[in-house]
């Protein structure tokens, strides 16, 4: 099977990158540095013995950064083009603590449990995320970082317009809106080649966003946050107007504090 590498560009050990020399590596991406900062702040000293998750890990990027921080990293990638990508950068990088599994991310528990799960551009590809994140919070002890797209009730005209979203509807008593992921039988039989796309369902519901936030709370994370740094560094241009706005995409967190919330 053909490598190939749609995204991000990942730094192999020799110095050559899997995209272009010219791109911005993973280590630059200000997703993968927002991610680093709450890491650094949760896990402040040696690393060896944090187990860490990235599921839908697609070519490898994070993961790999993820194994250079000292985690023990576990990336599960379900598409075999896919998981060919993530074979060949281990192969190129002197990490023994970085594995890549073949399965599907609905199958997590069947790996144990982690000190961390990182779950970036795989939310938004469920049919029932909020029963997603409750698997996810029974398998993570402490931190759950989430990169993904929601629905929004007042902003959402040009998210909706651009990914072709429903009116605003009801899943699992949330409210957001429905994502078509493949429109007929021949996209679902070919999905293997969707890279960007979800796996055994054929629409997915994005939460609206505040409720995103409470079913963080609700599955078990005493501490919830929505970190904006992830937007880059004009974090008010994107909200009022940028990429925030366009895409009604960021970053939640969840912590496992032993605090119970009031």
């Amino acid at each position: 099977m053909t490598v190939e590498f749609t995204a991000p560009n990942i730094r192999l050990d020799d110095g050559t990158c899997t995209r272009s020399a010219d791109e911005p590596t993973m280590e630059s991406h200000s997703w993968f540095l927002s991610a680093r900062r709450v890491l650094e702040v949760v896990f402040p000293g040696d690393r060896t013995n944090i187990r860490l998750a990235d599921l839908g890990c697609l070519e490898g990027g994070y993961a790999v950064e993820f194994a250079r921080m000292g985690f023990q990293v576990v990336g599960v990638e379900v598409r075999d083009s896919n998981l060919v990508a993530c074979e060949y950068v281990k192969a190129r990088t002197n990490l023994p603590n970085l594995s890549f599994v073949k399965d599907d991310a609905n199958n997590i528990a069947s790996l144990g449990t982690f000190d961390v799960v990182f779950c970036s551009g795989l939310l938004y590809h469920m049919d029932k995320p909020k029963s997603f994140l409750a698997l996810l919070s029974s398998v993570t002890s402490k931190l759950l970082i989430v990169q993904t797209h929601f629905a929004d009730a007042v902003r959402d005209a040009i998210a909706v317009n651009k990914f072709g979203l429903s009116g605003l509807d009801v899943d699992e008593g949330l409210p957001g809106r429905w994502f078509t992921e493949f429109a007929s039988d021949a996209d679902f039989s070919n999905r293997e080649g969707a890279k960007w796309a979800a796996w055994e369902n054929r629409r997915s519901f994005w939460i609206q966003r505040e409720y995103l936030l409470q079913s963080l709370l609700d599955v078990g994370f005493d501490t919830v946050l929505e970190q904006f740094d992830s937007l880059g560094p004009d974090i008010a241009r994107s909200m009022l107007g940028g990429y925030y706005t366009t895409d009604s995409r960021g970053t939640f967190i969840g912590i496992k504090t032993g605090t119970p919330a009031a």
